[in-house]
């Protein structure tokens, strides 16, 4: 059974304790470990030093006078909302006895729920659990607790030495080298055998980083306009400006045109037996996709967010104004490490492919001698 920090917020004292013995201490096989709080202050300080699964917080909401005047609001609980979108991330569920801020809508991590109600908190905290998200954040501290754990003392510790000599254990170096292990570890690898090893297989979404981690423009972002969907070419290099330059080196970036996949199969349909149909669209789906006229034509980009699965065109590439695209497009999102070097390296190996002439194989008849005669 999985066990989750849930931070419980209240300050009248009596209704803190009142919630402490009727809210159950377990809910769809997951024990809940409930921590009061009677002070939205304090609160604020558990959140910034520690780490909570879910926050329940009251917060005051007042009606003045008649229905048409203005509502007042308790700022302190909405504040402790504020606190934990800017330094954590720990679903959120707001109770209160009278209105809820207008600010604040029910949604997949926040909800809202009637103060008086025990079945009502009881089932939106349920609803909270069921994302699974809770659950997937509290294992990945622990994961990144025992990664960063098991590289100082398993690596660091055995090597410092050697690492002091080379000059590699200052501060922004570890800080570096943690972060660096950290992202391989969690981000490219799973759990195997006791041990981590490359996944079989990945999901489309894993293909891409939304929102960018930057504003520029880089090899391999995805740029749209309307219905229309360009992923740069262009190396990250020439599209930054560099120390002591005041604009990017290039003027111009080369773009690909990503065509919806059923325009590219109605060209080029899938054919033979189910099993041949299948391997077939395996190596449509492979880095490069292994078809087209000339083969190595197409790169696949899986469907994401509200762009649907497409194929992008080696010939059909475009030079945009460096003006132009970025008052024009907008980014939709940036292919990751690895995807963006493998795509840049179909489209380098699509252009720079060399044909040769055919050589007969019946002028090589000595290196495919016949087979031993089978034994009387």
């Amino acid at each position: 059974m999985s066990v989750l920090n849930v931070l419980l917020v209240d300050d009248d004292a009596e209704s803190l304790d009142l919630l402490m013995k009727t809210l159950p201490p377990d809910i769809e096989g997951t024990t809940i470990r409930w921590e009061p709080c009677g002070n939205f202050d304090v609160a604020l300080e558990r959140i910034t030093e520690r780490r909570f699964d879910i926050v329940v917080t009251d917060v005051y909401v007042d009606q003045v006078g008649h229905a048409k005047e203005p509502v007042t609001s308790d700022a302190r609980g909405t504040r402790l909302v504020d606190a934990i979108r800017e330094r954590r991330f720990s679903p959120v569920l707001l109770i209160t006895a009278g209105v809820f801020p207008p600010e604040y809508q029910d949604g997949p991590f926040l909800k809202l729920a009637d103060k008086s109600k025990d079945e009502e908190i009881t089932q939106k905290l349920k609803k909270l659990i069921q994302t699974g998200v809770p659950e997937l954040a509290h294992g990945l501290h622990d994961e990144l607790d025992r990664t960063s754990g098991s590289y100082l003392w398993g690596f660091l510790e055995s090597h410092w030495e050697a690492l002091e000599a080379a000059g590699l254990t200052e501060t922004s170096v570890l800080d570096r080298l943690l972060h660096r292990r950290a992202a391989v570890q969690l981000g490219r690898l799973v759990e195997s055998f006791g041990g981590y090893a490359e996944p079989d297989y990945i999901e489309g979404a894993e293909f891409y980083l939304r929102p960018e981690l930057s504003t520029d423009l880089r090899l391999g972002q995805i740029m749209q306009r309307g219905d229309e969907y360009r992923v740069v070419l262009t190396p990250h290099c020439h599209l930054v400006v560099q120390p002591g330059d005041e604009e990017p080196r290039a003027d111009f970036v080369l773009t690909a045109l990503a065509l919806p996949w059923q325009e590219v199969f109605e060209k080029l349909p899938l054919k033979g037996t189910v099993p041949e149909r299948l391997e077939s669209l395996r190596r449509r789906l492979g880095s490069p996709a292994g078809f087209g006229r000339p083969s190595g034509r197409y790169w696949f980009l899986p469907g994401f967010l509200s762009m649907e699965h497409r194929f992008v065109d080696f010939l059909q590439v475009k030079s945009i104004p460096m003006k132009e695209l970025t008052a024009e497009w907008t980014s939709f999102a940036v292919l990751d490490v690895p995807f963006a070097e493998a795509f840049q390296a179909c489209f380098v190996h699509f252009y720079s492919a060399v044909g040769l002439p055919v050589l007969d194989p019946e002028r090589f008849a000595d290196m495919n001698p016949p087979p031993p005669a089978a034994a009387p």
